[in-house]
């Protein structure tokens, strides 16, 4: 049953709704978009909210070229506005020659689904992402004795990264302990701390982002956390990772952050997730809603399946959220793929 809600969009603005009697219908609101410019760029939108349906299965919003009714985009969910969900698509050239479709579609449920505010906006050289260089570093410090020791060695490798002007360079796990004896705990220090202060000093001197994992000394916990300095030496934030497993939780007393922020930089927005995290899909998945335009990886290896997985892990988070990863690994090849999975770099 389709109707118009007049005040059951948001701020009671106007609403189409699609009333799902049967769980077993399918149907849609439709919209034909024509005169469209394909040497311009355009930007869908649409808001979306159940009413009494407790599944997001309930819905989709679908464009299709206007001649033959082919599907060929999906409307993605970018985020929530004013509790409602919020769909966007972006589309040009030959994908609007012919003219494009709008369905809007609800179905499976029982319940009511309420579309509003579609919105068709020209973004021409507006939607262009904005260029930004990133590197990533491998590898282990050889026979460290103490953290000074490993920084060192990363203070080296962000020294031969910097020749190349990256926006951000991303270190890999723990990089303070890497290497140290198993009481390496001992070893935990505060954020910011001498670690830290240390690749501030180079952030600074070459005038780049520097994303580092460290273990991290706070009271009487230790977390394994990445921390972000800015181009002047400064602390923009950092994240503990919410995701131990039993030889870090349970063998070496860690515990678990609770959070996944997202940080702003004048390049764009970036966030962590750091090694064991990578396993679940969640953790890629909530920082793309919350607006990450990149998501910074350090890890220690993925030596499950003799590294097998490690491929096709990282390109899978990369496809399934949009999202470009830097992965920097102590123990194997770190990458940079794009949103599409491809490797746009690796290191041996």
């Amino acid at each position: 049953v389709f109707r118009v809600r007049v005040d059951g969009g948001p701020e009671e603005r106007q609403a189409l709704a699609i009333l799902c009697e049967d769980p077993g219908g399918v149907g849609c609101w439709e919209r034909r978009l024509v005169g469209l410019d394909p040497k311009r760029t355009y930007l869908v939108e649409v808001l979306c909210r159940a009413e009494n349906v407790g599944s997001d299965r309930f819905r989709q919003a679908v464009l299709s070229t206007t001649k033959g009714g082919r599907f060929y985009q999906q409307l993605d969910a970018v985020g929530t506005r004013k509790g409602w969900d919020v769909l966007r698509r972006t589309v040009g050239g030959g994908e609007v020659a012919e003219g494009i479709t709008l369905r809007l579609y609800a179905g499976w449920v029982a319940g009511e689904v309420r579309w509003s505010e579609a919105r068709l906006y020209d973004v021409t050289g507006a939607d262009a992402p904005k260029t930004f260089r990133v590197a990533v570093v491998s590898g282990n410090p050889p026979n460290p004795t103490s953290p000074a020791d490993c920084a060192d060695f990363y203070c080296d490798k962000l020294d031969v990264a910097a020749s190349a002007k990256p926006d951000i360079v991303c270190l890999p796990e723990l990089i303070n302990t890497t290497g140290l004896p198993k009481e390496s705990k001992d070893f935990a220090e505060p954020v910011p701390g001498p670690t830290t202060w240390r690749l501030a000093e180079k952030a600074r001197e070459h005038g780049i982002y520097v994303a580092a994992c460290v273990l991290e000394q706070r009271q009487d916990r230790s977390y394994n956390t990445g921390v972000l300095i800015d181009r002047h030496g400064g602390f923009v934030g950092k994240y503990r990772k919410t995701h131990l497993p039993a030889g870090e939780s349970l063998g070496r007393g860690l515990a678990p952050g609770h959070d996944y922020p997202v940080f702003h930089t004048d390049f764009g927005s970036v966030a962590f997730m750091i090694c064991y995290d990578g396993h679940f899909p969640e953790v890629a998945r909530i920082l793309a809603l919350k607006g990450a335009g990149l998501i910074l990886f350090p890890n220690m290896g993925d030596g499950r399946e003799s590294g097998e997985f490690w491929d096709s892990v990282v390109r899978t988070r990369a496809i399934d959220n949009q999202i470009p990863i830097a992965a920097a690994l102590n123990n194997g090849r770190s990458r940079i793929v794009s949103q599409k999975g491809v490797f746009l770099a690796e290191t041996e």
